[in-house]
C-alpha cells in the first residue's frame, strides 16, 4: 500500500532478468555474435585422432629416415672386386698388397686410366693392369708402355696383348685339377717360387715361358715374358688371391713379380674407361647390308597385299531420314546370322521362348507363370496329351536345320489350334 497522493516508483528490474530492456539488448547483441561450437574433445584427443589417421605415412617416414641413417653410418661400401688390393675377402688380393707395403713397396691402387697416367707421370714404377672385362682398347694401352718401368698384365685379353706384349698369344684355360706346375724356366722369380697351383689362363710366345703345360697346340704357360722383357703376362691370377696365396709357391711368385721396383701402381680398369665416341653412331651402320633392301621389299609386299585383300567400299548413297526398316527385315537378318553361325540350339531356344510367351498371353496366364504352367494350360485348351506337349514345348532339341524347320512348323500349328479353339 502507498500513501494517498503519492506516486509509486516503478520497481527496479535486474538487468539480467528476462523481459527487462537490458536483457533484450543483451539477447540482441548475443544473437549478432557468431556461435562458437567445439568438437567436444580436448587438444590431446584431437592430436591422437590425427596421429591415428596419418600413422601409416608417419611409420613409412620413420623407416625411410632409419634406412638413410644406417647408410650414412655404415660409410662407403666394402671393396668386393676380384683381385683388388683393398679386398680382404678370399677373392681379393689385400694380403699381397699388405706384404709388399711391409717390404717397403709403395702400393697405389687406381681406378681410372687418367689417374693411372698421373701416378706414373709423377713417380713411375711398376704397373699392374687388371682388365678382366676388356674395357680398354689397344690405343689406350700403348702410351702406358713408355710411362711404366715394368708392366705386369694380369689375365690380359686380346687388346692388352696386342698393345703391350705383341709376341704373346692366348692359349686357353688351365684346368684347376691336377698337381702343381713346376717353374722349369730361367726367370729368377718363378725359379724361386719353385711351383704354383694349377688354374687360370695360359699363353704362348714371348722370350720365356714358366710353369708350362702341354696342350693340343703345343706348350703354353701361365707366366710368359714378352720379347723385349719389359712385360710379364701373368695368367695365373689366383696366385695373388687371399685364398690361394699360402699354397705351394704362390706367395713367392707374387712377391718376386710385383716388387721389382719400390713403387707399384695397381690399376683395375672399369666402365668409366670406355672411350666415348665424338659423334653419335648411326644405328643403320650397325646393321647388315641386306637389312635395308629386305625391309623395303617387305613393305612393298605388304602394300600390294593390302590392295589385294582389302575390301573396297562403294560410292556413298544418300537416303532421306528417318529410315523405316520393316520388322520382317530384322527377323530375316537375325535368322541369316543364326544360319551362318550354325546356331541351331540358340535359334531353338528363341523359338521356344517366343512360343511360350505368346501361348501364355493367349491363355491369360499371369506374368510369373512357369513353363509347366503353360503346358498345363495348353493341355486343358487343346486336344493334345500332356506328354506330347511336354516333348514339343519343353524337351524338343532339334539337332539339324531340317529338324528345326519341322519343329517350328509344329509350334505354329499348335498356336493355331489354341487360338481358334
Amino acid at each position: 500500500m502507498t500513501p494517498t497522493g503519492t506516486t509509486a516508483a516503478p520497481a527496479a528490474v535486474p538487468a539480467g532478468r528476462p523481459g527487462s530492456p537490458a536483457a533484450g539488448a543483451a539477447d540482441h547483441e548475443s544473437a549478432d555474435r557468431p556461435e562458437t561450437v567445439g568438437d567436444g574433445g580436448s587438444v590431446w584427443s584431437t592430436l591422437r585422432n590425427r596421429l591415428r589417421r596419418w600413422s601409416f605415412w608417419l611409420v613409412l617416414l620413420v623407416l625411410l629416415c632409419g634406412v638413410v641413417a644406417l647408410e650414412l653410418l655404415r660409410g662407403p661400401a666394402a671393396d668386393r672386386a676380384d683381385l683388388s688390393p683393398g679386398n680382404a675377402a678370399p677373392n681379393g688380393a689385400k694380403a699381397v698388397a699388405e706384404v709388399l707395403r711391409q717390404q717397403g713397396v709403395q702400393v697405389v691402387a687406381t681406378g681410372s686410366l687418367q689417374e693411372t697416367r698421373d701416378q706414373l707421370h709423377a713417380a713411375g714404377g711398376t704397373l699392374l693392369i687388371h682388365d678382366p672385362d676388356s674395357y680398354l682398347s689397344a690405343e689406350q694401352l700403348e702410351p702406358l708402355k713408355a710411362q711404366a718401368g715394368r708392366i705386369v698384365l694380369l689375365e690380359p685379353g686380346f687388346e692388352a696383348l696386342r698393345a703391350l706384349a705383341p709376341g704373346v698369344r692366348a692359349a686357353g684355360v688351365i684346368p684347376a685339377d691336377g698337381g702343381n706346375l713346376p717353374a722349369e724356366c730361367r726367370q729368377p722369380g718363378p725359379t724361386t717360387a719353385g711351383e704354383i697351383t694349377r688354374g687360370g689362363f695360359s699363353y704362348r710366345g714371348g722370350s720365356d715361358m714358366c710353369f708350362a703345360v702341354d696342350t693340343a697346340a703345343g706348350d703354353a704357360a701361365p707366366y710368359v715374358l714378352s720379347d723385349d722383357g719389359a712385360t710379364v703376362v701373368l695368367g695365373a691370377g689366383h696366385v695373388l688371391s687371399n685364398e690361394a696365396i699360402v699354397q705351394a709357391g704362390n706367395a713367392a711368385l707374387a712377391l718376386n713379380t710385383l716388387d721389382a721396383t719400390d713403387r707399384l701402381v695397381w690399376y683395375r680398369a672399369g666402365p668409366q674407361d670406355v672411350p666415348v665416341a665424338d659423334a653419335p653412331v648411326n644405328p643403320m651402320s650397325l646393321l647388315p647390308e641386306w637389312v635395308l633392301p629386305v625391309s623395303l621389299w617387305l613393305m612393298a609386299v605388304g602394300v600390294v597385299a593390302m590392295f589385294w585383300r582389302g575390301r573396297r567400299l562403294g560410292p556413298l548413297v544418300s537416303e532421306p531420314l528417318p529410315v523405316l526398316v520393316r520388322s520382317a527385315e530384322t527377323i530375316e537378318g537375325r535368322a541369316r546370322l543364326y544360319q551362318n553361325a550354325k546356331a541351331v540350339n540358340h535359334a531353338a531356344d528363341n523359338l521356344r521362348a517366343a512360343t511360350m510367351t505368346r501361348l501364355a498371353a493367349q491363355l491369360r496366364l499371369p506374368a510369373g507363370a512357369s513353363s509347366a504352367d503353360v503346358v498345363n494350360a495348353v493341355a486343358r485348351n487343346s486336344g493334345r496329351t500332356r506328354a506330347e506337349l511336354e516333348r514339343l514345348l519343353r524337351h524338343e532339341e532339334p539337332g539339324t536345320e531340317a529338324r528345326l524347320v519341322a519343329w517350328a512348323q509344329e509350334l505354329q500349328q499348335l498356336e493355331k489350334e489354341v487360338t481358334h479353339r
